[in-house]
């Protein structure tokens, strides 16, 4: 009976220990400057040199290319009738709009959040 006592309290204190331990487990993923990207704030050095050189996910007619690349071939693979095209088409160009203008305002805030870096 003892033994059995004994085992209850330790794995009591075992998943005490867990729990009590998870938040510093999972604590590094925010924040720091040694995170770039995902997980904390990206380095705006190292963003504002990727934007004045078109690098990175910066590079806005590779991706626009590859984009263009997949419409076309999921066209292909559902194999759209002339009508159904054009609403396809449609559908693609306003979509691309959206993008555009979504592109435009995110460069508009890179130039001047950027701007003070440079000089």
């Amino acid at each position: 009976m003892n033994k059995r006592k004994n085992s209850i309290v330790t794995a009591g204190i075992l998943a005490s220990a867990l729990l009590a331990a998870s938040p510093f487990a999972l604590a590094d993923h925010h924040g720091g400057d040694k995170h770039s990207g995902y997980h904390g704030k990206p380095n705006m050095e190292q963003v504002c040199e990727n934007f004045r050189e078109n690098k990175g996910r910066f590079k806005h007619d590779e991706r626009q290319a590859k984009r263009e690349a997949r419409w076309s071939e999921m066209a292909e693979r559902l194999q759209l009738t002339e009508e159904q095209l054009e609403t396809w088409e449609e559908i693609r160009q306003e979509k691309q709009e959206k993008y555009e203008q979504r592109r435009a305002e995110w460069q508009k805030e890179l130039k001047e959040r950027c701007e003070p870096v440079a000089q």
